[in-house]
């Protein structure tokens, strides 16, 4: 279709180093409150649907990193 735009789809691997970037470095406002846990329920929630096992494995291992 033309004007339209095609999207290709993360590979697990980049999909789980965004996550990982967002996780170890998140946002902070100006109190040091950050959305850390927002990342890693969002990790969890997709960990199940990653089939690269060494991208699953380092997601579980940032998971259970900064878990509290």
């Amino acid at each position: 279709m033309e004007g339209s735009r095609e999207y290709e789809q993360a590979t697990d691997m980049e999909l789980v180093f965004g996550l990982i970037q967002h996780i170890e470095k998140p946002c902070e406002d100006l109190e040091g409150n950050n959305i850390r846990d927002f990342y890693i329920r969002e990790a969890e929630r997709i960990l199940n649907t990653i089939q690269n096992p060494d991208a699953r494995s380092m997601l579980e291992e940032i998971i259970n990193k900064y878990k509290t």
